[in-house]
């Protein structure tokens, strides 16, 4: 192969039909990407692999999907990040779980679910925990400084303690909160 012939104008197209085109199929990639992107972090398609578990349940039943407020959180508020490039990570670390539902006998169950809960819950909790519960915190903003004035005074002091511990010695929410929106088994 000639690598010169890589950097010389195609001799049908001018440079500039060739940048044109590239611009336009990076457009069209881009846009497709994020379409994509956007399906797959949908509620709608995390229960298409998740139909027949407890979890949707759970979660509406939990004061994260049933408040007075009118607030139903999604799969995606918790389970993605919402800093653009660690959640095109996270999107490119979790399509391995395709690959899971499509060889895992039994997955789409609750007996499955009921058999691994424990495991996945604390990889779940591991990764809030490593991310300071980070997604928490997007919806729950300063909640350590700026307490709602519906919580009682017991929680807002304990908040107000961990917030005054150094930050290396701090709890993140869900040392605290655990099965919050999901059932955590006891054990």
């Amino acid at each position: 192969m000639n690598w010169r012939a890589l950097f010389k104008p195609s001799a049908k197209f001018s440079v500039l039909s060739l940048l044109v085109i590239g611009v336009v199929i990076g457009v069209i990639g881009y846009f497709a990407t994020q379409q994509t992107l956007h399906a797959t972090s949908q509620d709608a398609f995390c229960m298409s692999c998740h139909s027949n578990h407890s979890l949707q349940k759970e979660l509406m039943a939990s004061a994260h999907g049933n408040n007075p407020q009118g607030i139903t959180v999604s799969c995606q508020d918790c389970h993605l990040p919402h800093d653009p490039i660690k959640y095109l990570i996270k999107k490119i670390i979790v399509s391995k779980d395709l690959y899971g539902f499509l060889t895992i006998d039994g997955f789409n169950t609750q007996a499955w679910l009921d058999e691994n809960r424990k495991e996945q819950a604390d990889k779940a909790l591991a990764e809030f925990r490593a991310n300071d519960s980070e997604n928490c915190q997007h919806c729950h903003t300063r909640i350590f400084e700026n307490q709602p004035e519906g919580m009682k005074k017991i929680a807002k002091r304990m908040h107000e303690m961990n917030f005054k511990k150094a930050e290396d010695k701090r709890k993140t929410c869900v040392d605290c909160h655990k099965g919050v929106a999901h059932f955590y088994p006891k054990g």
